[in-house]
């Protein structure tokens, strides 16, 4: 019987331990069910490690475990992280997530992992490389164009189009220059990131997308200012940019 019980106990150990190893994480700084529904569309078996909720002095431990990180969309940046004052007293900022984006952003350009970032994703990648953001999109840019970024009583999304640079790497998988984006920000990335530039841009100018200005086999990393997420059900070409993310994490 004790032979029985330990030749148990040693298969259930052996089938933890394969399939731990079989088990796929993320990292991010929050999630929501739109978020993991989007990454579980490509596949479901991947885990995404909320460092919000994890110790500091856990971070660099889990952090070994990931093979890529996303960062969502959520409250402003700190004016603070790219070196000026909130000049217009309306960011709605949230120190502690900046803090710990910030950590990921550094440690996965340590670890050579693919970075995407959606909305406020894309601007702290920016501000993480040393770029600079528009604190508030009407009241610091000017065109002669209009394009409404955000809906004034902040209750929906509103739209609009982009063009993506033909020349750029989110061109070759939306395989599409002219794309139709959703928009909720009211701030922008102004100056590019350390080797990032600017592939997509709004009919006003307002950059709409960033990548890796070296190219993703030099580094996978791509923000972009509109929601995905909440797009791809309806628009499959939004789906093409989470399964090149999770292609370039897992494969």
């Amino acid at each position: 019987m004790k032979t029985q019980i330990s030749l148990f106990v040693l298969f259930i150990y052996i089938t933890f331990q394969v399939f731990a190893q079989d088990n796929k994480y993320l990292a991010t700084a929050t999630t929501n069910e739109n978020i993991i529904n989007y990454v579980h569309s490509v596949d479901s078996t991947i885990v995404l490690i909320d460092f919000l909720k994890i110790k500091k002095c856990k971070w660099k431990k889990e952090f070994s475990n990931v093979s890529g990180l996303l960062l969502s969309g959520g409250r402003d940046v700190n004016p603070e992280r790219y070196n000026v004052e909130d000049t217009f007293d309306l960011c709605n900022t949230d120190d502690e997530r900046d803090k710990v984006e910030l950590y990921l952003i550094q440690q996965a350009l340590e670890d050579s992992i693919p970075i995407l970032g959606i909305c406020r994703g894309h601007q702290i990648i920016n501000v993480g490389l040393k770029g600079d953001l528009y604190q508030d999109i009407p009241t610091q840019y000017t065109s002669d164009v209009s394009v409404i970024h955000r809906d004034s009583l902040l209750e929906s999304y509103v739209y609009h189009d982009i063009k993506i640079d033909t020349s750029s790497a989110l061109y070759k998988i939306y395989n599409m220059s002219d794309v139709n984006v959703n928009s909720f920000h009211h701030q922008a990335v102004k100056k590019d990131g350390m080797s990032m530039r600017v592939v997509a841009r709004a009919p006003d100018g307002i950059c709409e997308a960033s990548e890796w200005s070296k190219g993703l086999n030099d580094r996978w990393i791509i923000g972009v200012q509109f929601h995905p997420e909440r797009l791809f059900e309806t628009n499959t070409e939004h789906s093409r940019l989470i399964e090149a993310f999770i292609e370039a994490c897992f494969n």
